[in-house]
């Protein structure tokens, strides 16, 4: 998912993370002020009670997805991204001297109500200015989107800093609120505290000042990678074990070489397949080098930001602020995590780079060590001799139109919903689709799949917000954007094993956004749960990419026309085992790594050196003279230091497969249960609590444990 901080059900104004909001529901600001510890302290009793009560309950109230649909216009021209943003911004500065103007007693609805038209009015703004920034044709919108976004997170810091809202709150009435109201206020006055409002108003100024730097510095940290599109150029022969489709969708230019990018549709196949290792090692280099020298500085001086916002909090670093409202809640539970999964994947390691290295030696005698351009490479040399799966072979098996007619089938039938093309959306490109989600004769959502690579557009995959589920008021939209092969008259466009379970991956979230939507307030629906479990409902739906009962439904291979055989799906289970040692621990060398650049002092910081600290202590891999990974890793930007978060929504998602492989992975029952106490719940509940109502236990860490060691 793009940058889960943009998540934004809006968790509230008062919780920036790095650029831009992502829903917040941690803890008590550390400094906050007497004034502040004495009005809370009217309430203890009374709110401490009515916390616990809310606990002892089970049952998660059922979300109501109903509201109009609501479609932030295309912009044709940046004249119509000021005016749009404009509208909006007004609305929610409304929105908000409404609360700040009440007359006599607060309650829920003149004050928490009208705080949610806050936040609903600049979520109008922002999840959709990060979607045009990514995606839109016109290179002149896109960075007229990316003002918007730094103009709406002047509004956002503005209202996080706002001491008369956080004081109208504190005054609300709560006598007769619901169990969802506490909570959501509960949450927003947190995030209040988390955000500096009790500081003085010079303190405040600086804070503020901070946040709209950090937009702007981690926009451009971004931009510079998005756009920094590399070409390397090959002669054909050089290209040998090159899939015969993708050799013929790129043809010789006039100097009879092939121009190959550093774009993800030519990256990943050459380092997949290519035979020669000096094409490999140049084209990794030449990804590596992206937005370098730039990026460098700019990086730094985001680190330096985040450190000096921490700091004015009273907090010894970014890392320690950021993991306070997760459900790890410090920087120090997150380091054990690392070495705890570590200590368990290393004798692994150990195994498959010695089963890699003895293979590179039947290339290269005289090799001495496993290179990052090898991984991809002698991985699926393995898996073909060692399992009889032949990586080109499977890929025939994978048509794009199938694939992704089988991913929502697949979700359909799972989730009770159906997918029904939209005729009359409006799209920015037109290759874009538009799908309404029917549950029966109701409207629930709307999604967009933008799948296919082009100029200036994002070049991973993700799932991309553009409004959340508000009952009663407004339907979630979102988009996924992906770069997958795209079909032509040449032929049917292949993908990669890989890529059909980053579909599914994908497609996790979007449903995760659709379905959690459907509460009241803004800060509890959608994908409003804790930042550490929002990878948790992706991955364990990359599981039923592996079954092959599922990849039966809609697989055919592209000259017989016959179902992938389960025999086929065994073995690429069986053979999707080797490796993953070595992919377990370099996720902890950059989840490691995400955390040692934001807890280092930013003044001694040399960004290389600790680069190369970090790798030879977590990667399996040797640092590569001529890389510069930190110019390039773009979730230094959106994930900051919780880059761990992927291991550990992981480890949770594990658990939560275990019922679905105990009744079968297309059971109702248990997807029932799935959709209402886990991707259901938005953040109604905790991440912890969603786990505990879903298995009947506690979660425990039996499952991923396994995982790592089978």
């Amino acid at each position: 998912m793009r940058n889960p901080r943009i998540a934004l059900t809006l968790a509230a104004a008062a919780c920036v993370l790095g650029a831009l909001v992502w829903a917040c529901s941690g803890g008590e600001d550390k400094a906050a002020d007497e004034a502040a510890k004495a009005a809370a302290a009217k309430e203890p009793d009374a709110a401490t009670a009515k916390e616990e009560e809310r606990a002892m309950k089970p049952e998660v109230p059922k979300s109501d997805i109903s509201g109009e649909l609501f479609e932030p216009p295309i912009p044709k021209a940046p004249a119509e991204v000021g005016a749009y943003c404009e509208k909006w911004l007004d609305a929610a500065v409304s929105a908000r001297d409404e609360v700040v103007g009440v007359e006599g007693a607060r309650t829920v609805d003149n004050t928490l109500m009208k705080m949610n038209d806050i936040f609903i009015d600049v979520e109008h703004v922002l999840p959709f200015s990060e979607l045009m920034a990514n995606v839109h044709p016109d290179e002149k919108v896109r960075t007229a989107e990316e003002k918007c976004q730094q103009e709406a997170m002047k509004l956002v810091t503005e209202i996080g800093l706002d001491r008369r809202l956080f004081d109208a709150l504190h005054a609300m009435d709560t006598g007769g609120a619901d169990p969802l109201a506490l909570r959501s206020r509960d949450h927003l006055l947190r995030d209040y505290r988390r955000s500096g409002v009790d500081k003085d108003d010079p303190t405040r100024a600086k804070l503020k000042a901070i946040k709209e730097e950090m937009v702007k510095v981690g926009q451009e940290f971004s931009r510079r990678v998005r756009e920094d599109k590399k070409t390397v150029r090959f002669a054909p022969e050089a290209l040998a074990g090159l899939p015969a489709d993708f050799l013929k969708a790129r043809a010789p230019g006039k100097d009879g070489k092939v121009a190959i990018t550093t774009e993800y549709p030519d990256y990943f196949p050459i380092l997949s397949y290519a035979d020669q290792e000096a094409v490999r090692k140049e084209l990794y280099l030449a990804f590596m080098t992206r937005a370098y020298p730039a990026n460098e500085k700019i990086l730094k001086k985001l680190l330096g930001l985040r450190a000096e916002y921490a700091a004015i909090l009273g907090y010894p670093s970014w890392a320690e602020y950021a993991a306070e409202d997760k459900m790890v809640k410090d920087e120090k539970t997150i380091a054990e995590f690392i070495d705890r999964v570590a200590a368990i994947a290393r004798p692994r390691v150990e195994r498959d780079l010695g089963d890699m290295l003895a293979r590179k030696k039947k290339d290269v005698a005289d090799a001495d060590a496993i290179h990052e351009w090898d991984r991809l490479y002698y991985t699926k040399k393995i898996q073909t001799e060692r399992f009889g799966v032949d990586s080109q072979e499977v890929r025939k098996y994978f048509d794009f139109a199938k694939v992704q007619a089988g991913v929502l089938a697949v979700a359909e039938e799972l989730f009770g919903v159906r997918f029904v093309k939209a005729a009359d959306a409006a799209t920015w490109h037109e290759a874009v689709e538009a799908y309404d989600v029917m549950k029966g004769d109701k409207r629930v959502g709307r999604f967009y799949l933008d799948m296919h690579p082009r100029d200036g557009k994002y070049g991973h995959a993700a799932m991309f917000q553009i409004v959340s589920g508000i009952s009663g008021t407004q339907l979630p939209t979102a988009s996924l954007v992906c770069n997958f092969p795209k079909p032509s008259a040449d032929g049917p466009a292949l993908m990669e094993y890989g890529d059909v379970t980053t579909f599914f991956h994908e497609f996790g979230h979007l449903m995760h956004h659709i379905l959690g939507s459907g509460y009241r307030y803004a800060n509890l629906t959608g994908l409003s749960c804790e930042w550490d479990f929002v990878e948790a409902p992706s991955q364990i739906f990359e599981e039923w990419a592996r079954d092959p009962l599922v990849l039966a439904r809609f697989t055919a291979h592209s000259e017989t026309g016959a179902p992938i055989p389960k025999e086929l799906v065994e073995q690429m289970r069986a053979s999707d085992e080797f490796g993953k040692g070595v992919n377990v621990m370099r996720q902890l060398f950059l989840a490691s790594l995400s955390l040692a650049y934001h807890n280092a002092d930013p003044a001694k910081l040399d960004l290389l050196e600790l680069l190369k600290t970090v790798q030879s202590k977590y990667s399996p891999y040797p640092y590569e003279e001529g890389s510069f990974l930190f110019a390039n890793f773009t979730h230094l930007e959106g994930y900051g230091s919780m880059y761990y978060t992927y291991m550990w929504s992981l480890k949770l998602s594990k658990d939560l497969f275990t019922r679905f492989a105990e009744k079968g992975l297309m059971d109702p029952g248990v997807a029932a249960d799935y959709e209402k106490y886990v991707i259901g719940a938005g953040g109604a509940v905790d991440a912890e609590r969603m786990v505990e109502n879903f298995l009947g236990r506690p979660a425990s860490f039996d499952a991923f444990e396994k995982y790592l060691k089978e």
